[in-house]
């Protein structure tokens, strides 16, 4: 059996008020979203949340066999961020690598894979989530763009795991409706009818198949009300980070994850369910004792500890920085 041996989150210090935001376009919202300082990037943050799990789950970086990295946001065409973070986490030469992209489903596209690795090789294997939605003023600034990282240790299963994988299901359905550009913003089409007959479908089908029946849930989407629509099948709490987050991308739901773990209590069934792109994933959980060990920064204590930023430096943190090599 797989387990979730250790869990780590990163959410950058600086927040934007999304009325600052809605005050320059016009528009409603509530809540704050999370904006990398000007030297933070996909890596680093990834790179943050991958140690605190490696030390919570009492493994060095070299005993790695494999680092899996989901990103919608990497700016590169062609570079990836897995192979960095495991250099950076001292993960070097046999380590299987691989990276994740074009979907909002691909943290559980990469959990997916990090599952089936552990159950082939009985090897240990790290899966790390970042990213940094893009804003612009161009546009209406996108007040719940927001940023942060999440990691998740998996190995064989132990007494003291945090968690154990009970099922994974899926629904390919090649439903696309949003789309996104390098760099730009998203394009969407009708909300309503994608919460309809693309996420309730899809991920109502992927949680049966995972053989989900949760006590507590936590669920990737584009919006808030599509995250809703992609649990209305599950009588589940919602753990959610999204009010004072953001739109973290691919990362959100891993991020969420990682809170309904530091959060809750051994014994618990959880489900993890993400939307995006071609269809949708869910993983069943059952948490372990393994949920008590909260060495570094929990995700409450990152979210708690802020600096507000006005909406000038929302848009200006946000704007990539030019690639110099190594």
């Amino acid at each position: 059996m797989v387990a979730v041996t250790g869990h780590g989150g990163y959410v950058p210090l600086y927040r934007v008020e999304r009325t600052d935001v809605t005050d320059q376009h016009g528009g409603r919202a509530s809540g704050e979203s999370a904006v990398p300082a000007r030297d933070e990037n996909h890596v680093t943050m990834a790179t943050e949340a991958a140690e605190t799990a490696l030390t919570r789950a009492g493994v060095e970086g070299a005993a790695l066999d494999a680092a899996f990295a989901a990103s919608v946001t990497d700016p590169f065409a062609e570079h990836g961020i897995a192979a960095h973070v495991a250099y950076r986490v001292g993960a070097e030469g046999d380590v299987r690598t691989g990276d994740f992209r074009g979907t909002l489903r691909a943290s559980t596209d990469a959990f997916a894979a990090a599952h089936h690795f552990v159950e082939a090789t009985g090897g240990t294997a790290l899966l790390v989530a970042a990213d940094v939605m893009p804003a612009s003023a161009e546009d209406d600034g996108n007040p719940d763009a927001g940023a942060g990282a999440a990691a998740l240790v998996l190995g064989p299963d132990t007494d003291d795991a945090v968690a154990t994988v009970d099922g994974l299901g899926q629904a390919t359905t090649g439903f696309v409706e949003r789309h996104r550009d390098h760099g730009e913003t998203a394009v969407t089409g009708d909300e309503r009818f994608e919460r309809r007959h693309g996420v309730a479908p899809a991920a109502s089908s992927a949680i049966e198949r995972a053989g989900a029946d949760p006590e507590r849930a936590v669920a990737g989407a584009p919006d808030g009300r599509m995250a809703s629509a992609a649990l209305g099948s599950v009588d589940a709490e919602r753990v959610s980070t999204y009010d004072r987050v953001g739109h973290a991308g691919t990362a959100g739901p891993l991020l969420d994850l990682v809170h309904a773990f530091e959060t809750g209590e051994a014994g618990e069934a959880l489900l993890l369910v993400a939307y995006g792109a071609g269809g949708a994933d869910a993983v069943a959980l059952s948490t372990g004792a393994g949920t008590d060990r909260n060495a570094g920064a929990t995700v409450e204590e990152l979210l708690d500890a802020k600096e507000q930023v006005p909406y000038a430096k929302h848009l200006e943190y946000r704007q990539r920085v030019e690639y110099e090599g190594t």
